[in-house]
């Protein structure tokens, strides 16, 4: 597990879907000492940034953040947001719901 966490270390970004604006722009950053900060802003709609602090873990390869009803899963470098269920996001949005590792 430690290997994949040093490996999961690091900035993330994407525009997840949003139901009544254009995107959210989303960006995370995960830091070595598991601490967590989330940023976002609902494009479109407002210029208000939202902020989101706590740790993060992993658990049965899905990356947890305190403070949040959803994981993500980790696949090859990317955190896929998974439904409040623990699944898989399916459907005609479903590529659009992850993170991209800034490199």
């Amino acid at each position: 597990m430690e290997f994949l966490s040093a490996n999961v270390v690091g900035h993330y970004s994407g525009k997840l879907p949003c139901a009544d604006c254009e995107a959210i722009n989303t960006i995370l950053e995960l830091s070595k000492d598991h601490s967590y900060e989330l940023r976002y802003v609902y494009v479109g709609k407002s210029s208000d940034k939202f902020i989101k602090n706590g740790n993060w873990k992993i658990e049965k390869n899905n990356l947890v953040l305190d403070g949040l009803d959803y994981e993500y899963k980790i696949v090859d470098g990317v955190l896929w947001q998974l439904d409040l269920a623990g699944n898989m996001i399916t459907g005609d949005l479903a590529e659009n719901y992850q993170l991209e590792k800034i490199k």
